[in-house]
């Protein structure tokens, strides 16, 4: 599959009326290097349900305990910055993680043993609500016991400095596309924290392509500095124009400061 091929069926996936969390993170994560296929990793997640299954998965809490505590998944703490801690397949293989990572193998599974469990993007963190509105929650990179709402509140204040109002809106679910935004968000982190402008472009440039999540404009300022990086000065110049006719015009003016810099440098 050649890499606009990729995109495409990326991007086939963010936009459906129910994003497969699955298959989209999958999808991300062969995108930017890993080896496995979408269907092994699918065929990964159908084998872990069928596991957990096994030792009596009748409830989200039994899923995590099944997967923290039969199936071995945990929390990469040592290699938190790691990539392929964001990389679904390579999460999969090494059955470690970060909170997000973790939590789409859980909602992946609960959603295979016909449970309903959300991705809670907690500022800072990243839970796994129990059901649809949930009224207990999951930190699977911490450990299986699940955390009523005073439990999931001192997650947070971990986290936190005392100033820092915790909202009850925090443990609410987070949309779909949403939740593969935030993995690339993090895969980009750390893409470009290792220096790597090709492969942070790379993670840009799925991101841009989920409705609402990197169509906004600081997205798109952020993928065209990502283009400038690699030298395709042009299109960067076209993502900015096209930011500067999204914005309020009191803000055009870093940008138009951003284009002509950029036009100095394709002359």
């Amino acid at each position: 599959m050649t890499d606009p091929e990729a995109r495409a069926r990326f991007a086939e996936l963010v936009r459906r009326p129910e994003v497969p969390l699955g298959a989209a993170c999958l999808q991300a994560a062969r995108h930017l290097g890993h080896p496995m296929s979408v269907d092994a990793g699918l065929g990964r997640l159908d084998r872990l349900a069928d596991q957990v299954g096994k030792v009596g998965a009748g409830d989200v809490a039994a899923v995590v305990a099944g997967l923290c505590l039969d199936a071995g998944f945990v929390g990469d703490a040592e290699r938190y910055y790691d990539l392929r801690n964001s990389l679904l397949g390579e999460v999969l293989a090494r059955r470690r993680g970060i909170p997000i990572t973790l939590a789409v193998v859980v909602i992946e599974v609960a959603e295979r043993r016909g449970l309903t469990a959300t991705g809670v993007g907690m500022p800072g963190h990243f839970l796994v609500g129990d059901g649809a509105v949930p009224t207990r929650w999951f930190d699977p990179f911490g450990g299986p016991d699940p955390l009523d709402q005073a439990a999931a509140r001192r997650r947070f204040r971990a986290l936190h400095p005392e100033e820092v109002p915790f909202d009850p809106a925090f443990l609410r679910p987070t949309p779909r596309p949403q939740v593969v935004g935030r993995v690339l968000a993090n895969a980009a982190g750390v893409l470009r924290r290792d220096g790597d402008p090709r492969g942070l472009l790379r993670a840009l440039e799925l991101r841009s392509e989920i409705p609402g999540v990197g169509t906004t404009p600081r997205a798109r300022v952020e993928l065209a500095e990502a283009l400038r990086a690699v030298g395709r000065i042009d299109d960067a110049i076209e993502v900015l124009a096209a930011v500067r006719e999204q914005v309020d015009p009191r803000r055009r003016a870093i940008l138009d400061e951003r284009l002509a810099v950029l036009r100095a440098a394709r002359n």
